[in-house]
């Protein structure tokens, strides 16, 4: 009896012993564990980044069509869809709204977050054309940016308005590929560095790299060179991560989602690019050898907020959104709405007279042609009695609704006082002028796209198939219903100083008519009271049929 005792007293000082042993051991796991888990934590450090791009002066909310095809939003098949959703969503943007948003924003990780902006933000709305970018400047001010990038529009000023711009902001104003002309010597600060909690972050510029052929080509851009740059990029990173050792590299770029995606690949030690210029709606951000790339629309639809988790100088963790600035579920700003007050001001009468109206939607987004475009084409081509008229494809501008038109509307859509030229072309140089600007839409490197979408254009129609080899890609074109000839010279009214003023297009008896197309434009609606424009076929794509 006392020998089985014996046995159960040892049996149980056995389980005891196994039972403490296990005990123990899963302490020692869950502890190892957690101390895993405060030692991630402790290491890791985060930081958001809020952005926006492509303002483009736009300070109060306006009605703005996105393109047709755009899967992410929706698409918008037919015009009267959008009139519909801009009856239910209201108008978007608008600066005191954006700045609320920034402020919420902002409010969800004080003092760890970081305001950047993409460029085209100084020239494009209504009032850029009678204050020139002073009142949004202004107002970035008083929100608190932290740098930008200058976009192909700030260039479009004068050299001394743009600098005196860039005097007046009272954050830095960066690009490292913008260079004088004499000796190659940086015009702006290449980069600068913040320190946000304990994270030591690199920002870098980089400007719109073909300026100097676009729109702002007669303004300051005349002053510098430009330039996608690469190698200079290669030798500023390593630079900075030499000199500066950051834990975070950001490039702010101006030069679309496109050639950023590209630069990314080929360019390492970028952590985050944030792209403007090309106004895409990026709802999901795309990495590209460990670059995270992403835009945010235009206009001050959005404001992204990027959040980045980053350890030993890797970023190892993010979350983005696309943070939606509607006028109907936001309040405004006082602080920047008495700005935007204060700069209406003096222009209130002359910007709120009513001029005419619209029986149809009247809009400037879409990659072959659009009703505003169509419109002024025409207008031009009528009044200057041309055989051809050519306007710029302009990525900004507000849609107008059907309804009363003001000259506000008008100036929000022709932001300058740029003259309209006429001039002849003989048929051979015509067409090698149009498949130039279609390849420079639709070519697949996007290092040689340059400009927006496809010329606006009236008095042709062309059917083309950009499957076709470059130079080849028009296969019928017909110019007043006649057939085109190579031999006929054409007489051409034009507002893009790009054709008129360049030898290789072969333009000859070239004429300033002094006349502006922004006053064309108001005088024509003025005189019919009444507008309509719509879609037609003078332009057919087949690629997309």
């Amino acid at each position: 009896m006392q020998l089985e005792v014996a046995k159960v007293f040892s049996s149980l000082k056995r389980l005891s012993f196994l039972f403490l042993s296990a005990f123990f051991l899963y302490v020692l796991i869950i502890s190892i564990s957690t101390f895993d888990k405060i030692t991630f934590a402790a290491d890791t450090e985060s930081v958001r980044i809020i952005t926006t791009n492509d303002i483009h002066t736009y300070l109060k909310p306006l009605y703005y069509r996105y393109l047709d095809d755009i899967k992410p939003w929706g698409t918008v098949s037919r015009e009267g869809d959008y009139i519909n959703k801009a009856k239910i969503e209201g108008k978007i943007g608008g600066m005191a709204y954006v700045a609320t948003m920034i402020k919420k924003l902002r409010a969800e990780k004080p003092g760890k977050n970081l305001l950047l902006d993409a460029g085209d933000t100084w020239h494009g709305g209504g009032i850029s054309f009678l204050d020139k970018g002073v009142s949004m400047v202004k107002v970035m001010n008083a929100i608190g940016y932290d740098a930008m990038v200058p976009g192909n529009w700030e260039f479009f000023y004068n050299n001394d308005h743009f600098l005196d711009l860039i005097e007046s902001a009272k954050f830095p104003v960066i690009a490292f590929n913008l260079t004088d002309k004499d000796w190659e010597e940086p015009v702006l600060d290449q980069y600068i560095i913040r320190k946000i909690g304990k994270l030591k972050i690199a920002v870098i510029g980089f400007t719109y790299p073909w300026t100097a052929l676009t729109s702002a080509a007669t303004g300051a851009a005349k002053m510098y060179n430009f330039g996608i740059k690469e190698d200079a990029a290669r030798e500023l990173l390593s630079e900075i991560r030499k000199k500066e050792d950051p834990d975070l590299v950001i490039l702010i770029s101006h030069g679309g989602f496109g050639l950023d995606q590209k630069f990314a690949k080929r360019v390492n030690g970028i952590d985050v690019l944030l792209s403007g210029h090309t106004h895409d709606e990026v709802a999901d951000p795309v990495v590209w050898n460990n670059t995270i790339v992403f835009q945010g629309g235009a206009h001050g639809k959005y404001v992204v907020s990027l959040d980045l988790d980053v350890k030993n100088k890797k970023v190892v963790d993010f979350e983005y959104r696309l943070n939606k600035v509607m006028q109907k579920r936001i309040k405004p700003d006082p602080k920047v709405s008495k700005l935007i007050e204060q700069a209406y001001r003096p222009h209130k009468s002359e910007l709120s007279k009513k001029i005419g109206k619209s029986g149809s939607l009247l809009h400037r987004r879409d990659f072959w042609q659009s009703t505003l475009g169509n419109l002024i084409t025409d207008v031009m081509r009528e009044t200057h009695r041309t055989d051809i008229a050519f306007f710029p494809a302009w990525r900004f501008g507000a849609s107008l609704l059907p309804g009363e038109i003001t000259k506000e509307d008008i100036y929000n859509i022709i932001p300058t006082q740029g003259h309209v030229f006429t001039f002849s072309m003989r048929g051979k140089e015509l067409r090698n002028l149009l498949e130039n600007i279609i390849s420079s839409v639709v070519n697949k490197d996007p290092y040689t796209r340059v400009g927006g979408d496809m010329i606006r254009f009236s008095g042709m129609k062309l059917i083309c198939d950009i499957t076709k080899p470059t130079g080849k890609r028009i296969i019928k074109m017909s110019v007043g219903g006649k057939e085109f000839s190579e031999d006929t010279v054409y007489r051409i009214s034009s507002a893009h100083s790009r054709f008129q003023n360049n030898p290789l297009f072969g333009a000859t008896h070239v004429k300033d008519t002094g006349k502006k197309i922004v006053e064309e434009l108001i005088n024509y609606i003025e005189r019919e009271a009444n507008i309509t424009s719509s879609l037609d076929d003078r332009i057919k794509v087949l690629a997309f049929e």
